[in-house]
């Protein structure tokens, strides 16, 4: 596992500590105080309605990893070196850079042509989402963790096997070890290794900036990729 990485793993950890610290002093908080109410109004009220401290409300979920991602994309503000911008090649032998693709939110996914798993039903998810926003403000980009057999033309002809618009729909290359970089420091995923991805479609603002990740495979996590890119949208 590279120092990228670790280094990503390490805040994302952090922020995890951070919130289960919160959560266990705000429960023994609520349960002090539900234990003292208890205590003084001993003879006036039934138990029935005393506090039950196993109702304390659980700080609510972070749908997409919205909260999560804008912490960390705050944190690595702070490291000089992160990678701040990125370049590929696409399946039509053009450089597709983080640069270009500002203006218009977009989806990004990491796959590999040859793969046999999970990335036929990836390409086709997002496939899916390419043809349902067909006529609105919104890209797509597949990146290749396999860039030694995934060449340009190669790319091409997967990308033309899912009617892919090649103006909407990206299928980016580079060099492998900087594939690996830019998902960890760019999209914060672990696991883009080669012929390795998770199975995440990323939400990427028009500014550039990862606002939401989301497991593909889950039909609950596909509902609320829609519902925020309808938002980004605007609709």
């Amino acid at each position: 596992m590279s120092v990228q990485t670790f280094r990503v793993l390490g805040i994302v950890l952090g922020i995890l500590l951070g919130t289960g610290a919160a959560l266990t002093a705000r429960y023994f908080r609520l349960s002090k105080v539900a234990s003292e109410g208890t205590e003084n109004s001993k003879g006036a009220i039934g138990l029935e309605d005393a506090s039950d401290p196993w109702d304390a409300k659980i700080e609510p979920p972070d749908p997409g990893r919205r909260r999560a991602l804008a912490g960390l994309i705050e944190s690595t503000k702070q490291q000089p070196n992160w990678l701040r911008e990125f370049e590929f090649t696409d399946q039509s032998g053009r450089q597709v850079t983080s640069e270009s693709l500002r203006g218009q939110p977009y989806v990004a996914c990491f796959f590999f042509t040859t793969c046999k798993g999970s990335c036929p039903r990836q390409s086709s998810q997002m496939q899916l989402l390419h043809n349902k926003f067909k006529n609105k403000p919104i890209r797509f980009v597949s990146i290749t963790v396999d860039p030694d057999e995934d060449t340009p033309e190669k790319l091409a002809e997967y990308a033309k096997s899912f009617q892919a618009d090649p103006d909407r729909w990206f299928f980016l290359h580079a060099p492998l070890a900087y594939t690996e970089r830019v998902g960890v420091e760019k999209f914060f995923l672990d696991g883009v290794e080669k012929r390795g991805h998770p199975d995440r479609f990323c939400l990427v603002n028009a500014e550039g900036n990862v606002v939401g990740s989301y497991v593909w495979l889950d039909v609950d996590e596909r509902e609320l990729l829609l519902k925020h890119i309808e938002e980004l949208l605007g609709q």
